[in-house]
């Protein structure tokens, strides 16, 4: 995620059109922090689906070194679960502004 200024938390913040035209970049791993009921309803597609409330127990399932965009509904939850990467020495992570409410790409549902 280039050309992107890191926070005071360690993080960055993208906006939606930044991750739209992010999203080809498949090194880039698009973590959806919302629950489960909400990922269902609707979602970018190809993000992963992980909590933020399971983020602590899971966080071995991902790479530190793997740059990664958290997004949620608003934007809280994703800023929360990037700041906590962050702080576990993730190197390059990000949160979308807005979130989904601010998403205007394409979505899957079901």
């Amino acid at each position: 995620m280039r050309h992107v200024e890191k926070n005071c938390c360690g993080y960055k913040i993208v906006s939606p059109e930044q991750v739209a035209d992010l999203l080809p970049e498949t090194e880039i791993l698009f973590l959806d922090v919302r629950t489960p009921r909400e990922y269902r309803q609707y979602r970018i597609p190809g993000v992963v689906l992980l909590p933020v409330q399971e983020l602590g127990s899971r966080l071995n399932e991902l790479d530190p070194d793997r740059p990664t965009v958290c997004i949620c509904e608003h934007g809280i939850r994703s800023a929360t679960a990037a700041e906590f990467l962050a702080h576990h020495d993730f190197a390059d992570v990000a949160t979308m502004r807005g979130g989904m409410s601010q998403w205007s790409g394409p979505v899957e549902r079901g």
